[in-house]
């Protein structure tokens, strides 16, 4: 039976929160009025959040492309041939009249995504001072409605290019600065003071880039479906295999998949030790399937099976909830969209 300190559910919700900072959260606090004393487990029975995510996600590395570019096709995999065609994060407030990028936005078709990234690739889409990898006109991309697949095709006859992987020991050099940290892709934002040394990094997380969301996606190591004789480690396709406008087109070996974030996992302060994720990290009370739309609410609720995580504090006074996309990194939400969480209480 529920009484005063021994509530059956409890309801949480973001815009409880009286410690908000900034404009985004990925965790919130709820300090309880009344505490809970005596609980056993705690099991999350519903959920309901903004999918606050793009189709590529602005945070995490999904809006850059990574590829080399070389006269030759031999040896093409080098430091100084790697190129990047990026998307700036769709919150980007540039700099006072600086005009040379292009915005991640809303897609709704494999079409409107290669037209931003064949904008981003010709002359105006970038600049060279912010993203020391870019050179215009080297690069289209087309995404066939039938395949549905997205190529890259080289422009000139005699460049040939090669999509590089995400884990590939250069692109990680290149994001980390390691060799030369006046090659960092960064962005000209509103704060800075219109030169690269005051301009600010764009988001990137290692591991994660754009090519995998357009269908890329054999890692650094990985020999392709149709590897020979010449095909070179770090080209990342199903061929291995550098090419040109004159030969075929490079053809991404899965469709594109646009969406940002697939699944949310929601951690919370109560749940200790309750639950680990891929990553280790503790206090994992369930993991939520994504399955609106981008900006429309996401409704989640659990089955009738009964698993509470059974490793909870005696007494609770507050609860902390934390949201947490596929590859580990905080669930960002602004601050003008909730984020309601139901759990059941056992004693």
């Amino acid at each position: 039976m529920a009484s005063l300190n021994r509530p059956d559910r409890l309801t949480l919700d973001a815009f409880s929160d009286t410690q908000r900072l900034g404009s985004t959260y990925s965790r919130f606090t709820n300090t309880l009025k009344t505490p809970i004393l005596g609980v056993k487990g705690v099991q999350l029975v519903n959920a309901n959040f903004i999918n606050s995510s793009l189709q590529l996600n602005d945070y995490n590395g999904q809006l850059m492309f990574f590829f080399y570019s070389s006269a030759t096709q031999a040896g093409i995999r080098t430091l100084a041939n790697l190129k990047c065609i990026r998307l700036l994060p769709s919150w980007f407030v540039p700099y006072t009249g600086f005009t040379a990028f292009t915005l991640n936005k809303y897609f709704n078709t494999g079409t409107e995504l290669v037209a931003a990234l064949n904008a981003s690739a010709t002359a105006g889409g970038d600049s060279a001072t912010y993203n020391p990898t870019w050179t215009a006109g080297l690069v289209t991309f087309a995404f066939d409605t039938t395949t549905r697949r997205i190529s890259v095709t080289s422009t000139d006859n005699t460049t040939f290019i090669a999509p590089a992987a995400a884990d590939d020991p250069f692109v990680l050099d290149l994001l980390r600065g390691t060799t030369n940290s006046t090659s960092r892709i960064k962005m000209n934002a509103f704060n800075s003071s219109n030169t690269y040394v005051s301009s600010t990094l764009q988001p990137y997380f290692e591991n994660i880039t754009m090519n995998s969301r357009l269908g890329f996606t054999l890692s650094f190591n990985a020999r392709g479906i149709w590897w020979g004789s010449s095909s070179q480690i770090g080209c990342a396709t199903s061929t291995g295999v550098p090419s040109n406008v004159l030969a075929t087109p490079v053809v991404a070996d899965c469709p594109p998949i646009l969406l940002g974030v697939q699944n949310v996992s929601i951690y919370l302060s109560i749940s200790i030790g309750g639950g680990y994720d891929s990553f280790s990290r503790k206090n994992l009370i369930a993991s939520i399937p994504i399955e609106s739309a981008p900006y429309s609410i996401n409704s989640y609720t659990t089955n009738s099976v009964e698993v509470p995580s059974l490793s909870t504090p005696n007494e609770i006074y507050e609860v902390t909830v934390e949201l947490v996309d596929d590859f580990g990194n905080p669930y960002i939400q602004c601050w003008n969209q909730n984020t309601e969480i139901g759990l059941a209480f056992y004693y």
